[in-house]
């Protein structure tokens, strides 16, 4: 860069001796031989002389080149000559080391490296045992799904539904922690979410936190008084807690609501047997058998033995389950099939925060229901979207809720599928608040659970 830098140096000061010689040509010309010569001797002259006589010697062109001949060399030159005084002063430097002859030498100390991250877990001899395989862990699955919420909630971070979905995976991960802290983060947001308060406290049943369980499910039965499985789970974390009484006034609510369920029965009767009250126990023990309860009937028995049971004939439904959806065609009736075995037919639809609801059921709580989470980003609107995910599909794709209520349960248990499903859903123009759209989902459960329709869905 300095060689381009002095070669334009040297043409601005040819070009300007030029401009000189043609002024000095001007003034003999026109002020006679003494004041030409002065200007040759004083080249300040002419050049003042050129500026005041520009216009009426039609010669300022020649006056403008001529400055910035002798401008732009000043300006080149202050800005090398630092670099220039530097180089001198490095230069000498360097002669100076070299006629030294006994250099000091100088120490380095040499610093103590910190510790490392340990990047694996250190395994005791006890975890693994000799000729046993351990189990694959599979918990690696989730992680992308995560990612995708942890971008989505950057995004969207008022959007309950997105901490309850991670709070799922963690907690299927076995971070607890983590899932814990979702879950609080979503109750924050809604205060009266339901399902957040329920998993939240069968979360602390896991975490042995008793006292914030029982709290999250008076939570829960605050909100929906006949929760029946809230008052079943209370019922359990009182008995952990020494709080047999309590425990036992939890099972008969529950029994208010769910008069046939074997599992209340069987429960207290565990509870009246530890207070020592075998008649009543004993009482339990036989209705909980008869209403079919494995376990009851082992106790009656003395022994291991497993009743022979009936298997329920199976129900059908007009929807096939399908690997291939690339040929089907979506009925053009409400969404209707088949969820965890049983019969579903749409009753409504809902869109809101980038999920689309497609549920059964007059209560608060859906009989079934699909909510398909889109992951949409911030201000992006769902009009003329088109999915179509294959079986083999997985980061990236939509997260699926199946929902259902198990035999005489209140509150619905909820199974998220990820990858391995299959769908079709198209969405149209939105329109007096009401979005239209087409699905058919095959989910990987053990019943193959299909619904498939026309739907349109209240934007909200």
């Amino acid at each position: 860069m300095e060689i381009i830098w002095s070669a334009l140096f040297g043409l601005l000061v040819i070009v300007g001796l030029i401009m000189f010689i043609v002024v000095v040509i001007k003034l003999f010309k026109t002020e006679g031989a003494i004041k030409g010569i002065l200007g040759i001797i004083f080249a300040i002259y002419p050049f003042i002389w050129g500026w005041v006589k520009h216009k009426e010697l039609k010669i300022t062109r020649v006056m403008v080149l001529w400055t910035l001949c002798i401008v732009i060399p000043l300006v080149i030159g202050s800005m090398f000559l630092p670099s220039t005084l530097l180089t001198m002063v490095g230069s000498l430097q360097s002669v100076s080391n070299v006629v030294k002859t006994s250099p000091t030498i100088t120490r380095e100390i040499p610093k103590k490296p910190g510790p490392k991250a340990i990047s694996k877990p250190v395994k005791r001899p006890t975890d693994q045992l000799p000729g046993k395989k351990q189990p694959t862990k599979k918990s690696a699955i989730y992680d992308p799904e995560i990612k995708k919420l942890d971008d989505f909630i950057k995004q969207n971070s008022q959007n309950a539904d997105a901490f309850y979905n991670r709070a799922l995976l963690h907690e299927a991960k076995g971070n607890l922690r983590m899932a814990e802290n979702d879950y609080d983060k979503a109750i924050g947001i809604n205060k009266k979410y339901v399902d957040a308060y329920y998993n939240r406290g069968l979360l602390f049943v896991k975490m042995k936190k008793y006292e914030l369980a029982v709290k999250d499910f008076d939570a829960v039965i605050g909100l929906n008084p006949r929760a029946f499985d809230a008052y079943c789970n209370r019922g359990n974390v009182n008995y952990q807690l020494g709080k047999k009484d309590l425990a036992i006034e939890d099972y008969n609510a529950a029994l208010k609501i769910t008069p046939d369920d074997a599992d209340l029965f069987y429960n207290r009767a565990v509870v009246y047997q530890a207070k020592g009250v075998s008649s009543k126990a004993n009482r339990d023990f036989k209705k909980a058998a008869a209403l079919g309860h494995q376990k009851a009937k082992e106790y009656l028995l003395g022994q291991g033995k497993k009743a022979a049971g009936t298997i329920a004939r199976a129900k059908t439904s007009p929807v096939l389950w399908k690997k291939d959806l690339k040929n089907v065609k979506i009925p053009s009736t409400v969404p209707g099939g088949m969820i965890q075995g049983e019969n579903f037919g749409s009753k409504s639809a809902e869109f809101s925060n980038g999920i689309l609801t497609i549920r059964d059921g007059e209560d608060f709580f859906p009989d079934h229901a699909v909510m398909i989470f889109l992951f949409l980003k911030k201000d992006e609107k769902p009009e003329g979207k088109s999915y179509n995910i294959s079986r083999t599909s997985g980061f990236g794709s939509p997260h699926i809720h199946m929902k259902w209520k198990p035999e005489n349960s209140k509150v619905p248990k909820t199974k998220i599928f990820t990858k391995d499903y299959s769908m079709r859903l198209n969405l149209g123009t939105i329109k007096n608040g009401k979005l239209p759209g087409k699905i058919y989902l095959c989910l990987p459960d053990e019943m193959k659970s299909v619904v498939a329709g026309s739907f349109t869905a209240v934007v909200k």
